[in-house]
């Protein structure tokens, strides 16, 4: 039972966050949510009390699966200006792949004067004071004022998400990261450190593997599957169906991770 309730949860929060995204929270339907879910209303007042409490808990779950992905990039061994740059650039992953952290951006902005709503920016904003400070000391960055440092990347890049976001041009984000970067350097950076972590810019937006993590994909609600009315193929071996007495191979769909 208590492993029932788990799921329903977790498909509420992803059928919400999949909403949250494709429409303002204004214009969220709770029966949409429930539909996408296959939830009763029953079953997501076991839950969340309203659409305000499921969209909290969407921004909790968002806040916390970013926050999880940018601890790597806080280790001591990573310089302060590279770990500036990886974390600004871990957007571009959750606009591709994860709904949850895509929504929660959103939620964030459209109801940010409820309490508790910019708990994630001000984890944001407060690690990359840290990191500011500890960039000057490494002898990077050049300016006087972390915590201005910080405010300006900050506003940069989350003003650009959501610009992208709210004129449906996410897809351009990537370049949009990159000539962002490019015209902050500048004023940034020692002069002979420039090309540098222009270079290294360059590789953090084009997702070279292993120079920043990657937050684990959400899974979508999955659409049922329609007949295949179709010729019928010859099974690869890699894809042969199983025999008579053969279990069948289960996959695990989860709600996000």
């Amino acid at each position: 039972m208590q492993k029932r309730a788990e799921i329903t949860g977790e498909a509420l929060l992803l059928a919400a966050a999949v909403e949250f995204t494709r429409v303002c929270y204004a214009d969220a339907r709770l029966e949409t949510i429930l539909t996408r879910a296959n939830v009763s209303r029953g079953a997501l007042y076991d839950h969340f009390g309203s659409k305000e409490e499921l969209a909290r808990a969407v921004i909790e779950a968002g806040s916390a699966r970013f926050q999880g992905a940018c601890e790597p990039l806080l280790a001591p061994r990573i310089p302060a200006f590279e770990a500036l740059i990886g974390i600004s650039c871990l957007l571009l992953d959750p606009v591709v792949h994860d709904v949850t952290v895509q929504a929660t951006f959103r939620l964030l902005t459209e109801i940010r004067d409820r309490p508790g709503a910019p708990t994630l920016l001000a984890t944001w904003l407060s690690d990359y004071r840290d990191l500011a400070r500890r960039a000057i000391a490494e002898g990077d960055l050049r300016a006087e004022d972390p915590d201005a440092v910080a405010e300006l990347l900050v506003e940069t890049f989350t003003g650009v998400h959501l610009l992208a976001a709210a004129t449906g041009h996410v897809d351009e984000l990537p370049a949009r990261w990159a000539t962002s970067w490019d015209l902050l350097l500048p004023g940034l950076l020692d002069p002979i450190r420039l090309d540098h972590f222009r270079r290294l810019a360059t590789r953090y937006v084009a997702g070279v593997p292993g120079r920043r993590p990657a937050l684990p994909p959400s899974v979508p609600p999955h659409e049922p599957r329609q007949p295949n009315r179709g010729k019928r193929r010859r099974p690869s071996p890699r894809t042969r169906r199983h025999g008579r007495g053969e279990p069948p191979t289960v996959v695990a769909h989860t709600a996000g991770n």
